[in-house]
């Protein structure tokens, strides 16, 4: 219904419009008819650049389905490689392991070979001259290492040399650890696979491999005169005899168990001198202490006995000759000055026989507190050598280490047999001191004892 509204109403603008109207319409119907002709030119050369797209699409899809086919042919021929490499890989591991087990058994005969070599090396006086060959050997029984031909042919050569090395006679001047566990320089002498001489400035001996080491290491133990003759000569190419040890070693570690007690109080180092300057002068005090109580010592429970006799009867000449019968002994001493304040009153007599013994006391108990000092300085002296000694074995192992310990061998007697010596004497020392301590006390007791009895004697003889 509004469609005919609307036309209605449009017919009657055109003829109300007139012909200004109908001149626009024209206008506007050319106008119209040359967009139509552009819009059908655009639609032709849009359809044809389509048409060209097109084409180039499907040219490029059937490169890519060529090249798809390509590489699926390709792919289908690197699986086939993959399997036959698996194969042959397979069949490689299984010849691999046939072949490993062969190399493993050679490794194993190599290994074992290095291993007895080793033992014979770390006892061969032939490793002084080259004690690489420890680390050498070593190195082959690492199991994560594979002996290679050059290892092999490396082994045969060790062998080789220690065998022409044990039918050789050396002569070399150089480092040697001696008894005291100091480098020193020596003069060397090896008599094939069997002994080592030596020579320093005033040492000779005999010497041993350390095995950790590979160094010589002198034997302990003193040589008789006659083998230490035989070695300087032998030295001096003055004879062609010199001593050897054919047990392998043997009987030289029988020889370097024997060791003296001065030299294992030497091996303390130089503190021993103070500890045995102690022990000498305790000892000189307690011998003097002896002689001193044995010549204090006296019947004075019979002269006490005489003197009280002769004070009741009233003859104090008598008692006082009695008392000088033992001139210079405490009791003697404090009763004769008991007797000399007779005519005092005992008041007097009291505080003269105290004054008397306190007189007395300090001979009873002279060098007794020295005695306990020096008692108690021995075993600190001792402490000291040990602190000492640790402090020159620490420094040993940071220099060489801790693979022979023969090398912290002096550091180690010095740190114990300081402490042993300072004990050694300390002992003694307070025994004796004790002992002597105890003497004293007895004779000041005694004393004690008479200045009573003497002063109850002479209250009753006045009274």
């Amino acid at each position: 219904m509004r469609g005919w509204v609307w036309a209605i109403a449009a017919a009657l603008a055109l003829c109300f419009s007139g012909p200004a109207l109908a001149a626009d319409f024209g206008q506007a119907a050319q106008k119209t008819a040359t967009e139509r002709t552009q819009a059908q030119a655009e639609l032709g050369r849009t359809k044809q650049d389509i048409a060209q797209e097109r084409a180039a699409m499907q040219a490029k899809l059937k490169e890519l389905k060529e090249n798809l086919a390509r590489e699926k042919k390709a792919l289908a021929q690197a699986r086939e490689d993959l399997a036959a490499t698996s194969r042959l890989k397979a069949e490689l591991t299984r010849q691999l392991a046939e072949t490993s087990g062969d190399l493993k058994e050679l490794a194993g005969h190599v290994r074992a070979a290095a291993r007895e070599l080793l033992a014979m090396a770390e006892r061969s006086p032939v490793t002084a001259q080259n004690p690489e060959r420890l680390e050498i050997l070593r190195g082959y029984l690492n199991k994560s290492r594979f002996p290679g031909l050059n290892d092999i042919q490396q082994l045969v050569e060790l062998y080789f040399a220690e065998m022409a090395g044990s039918g050789q006679i050396a002569r070399w001047k150089g480092s040697l650890v001696n008894r005291d566990g100091q480098d020193v320089q020596a003069d060397i002498v090896r008599l094939g696979a069997f002994t080592t001489l030596f020579r320093t400035g005033g040492e000779v001996g005999l010497a041993t491999l350390g095995q950790a080491s590979g160094r010589l290491l002198a034997a302990g133990g003193d040589l008789s005169w006659g083998l230490t003759s035989d070695i300087n000569s032998y030295l001096d190419r003055e004879s062609d005899a010199a001593p050897m040890d054919i047990s392998g070693g043997a009987a030289l570690k029988q020889l370097s168990r024997r060791e003296t007690l001065w030299e294992q109080v030497r091996s303390g180092g130089p503190l021993i001198w103070p500890i045995l300057a102690v022990g000498l002068a305790a000892l000189i005090l307690i011998i003097e202490r002896l002689i001193f109580f044995r010549k204090v010592r006296a019947n004075t429970d019979e002269m006490m006995t005489h003197v009280a006799q002769l004070v009741a009867s009233g003859d104090f000449a008598g008692a006082l000759d009695e008392a000088e019968k033992q001139r210079g002994r405490p009791t003697s001493n404090v009763i004769t000055a008991g007797l000399a304040l007779r005519d005092q009153p005992s008041e007097v007599i009291d505080n003269g026989l105290s004054e008397a013994m306190l007189r007395e006391l300090p001979r009873l108990e002279r060098f007794l507190t020295a005695l306990k000092v020096l008692a108690a300085v021995a075993p600190l002296l001792g402490l000291l050598g040990t602190v000492t000694g640790m402090i020159n074995t620490f420094q040993v192992i940071t220099v060489f280490g801790t693979g022979d310990p023969r090398l912290m061998a002096g550091g180690i007697s010095e740190a114990l047999i300081t402490t042993q010596l300072g004990l050694a004497v300390a002992i003694p020392i307070l025994v004796a001191s004790a002992l002597l301590g105890r003497r004293a006390q007895r004779l000041a007791g005694d004393m004690e004892e008479k200045a009573v009895s003497l002063s109850a004697a002479l209250i009753k003889a006045r009274g």
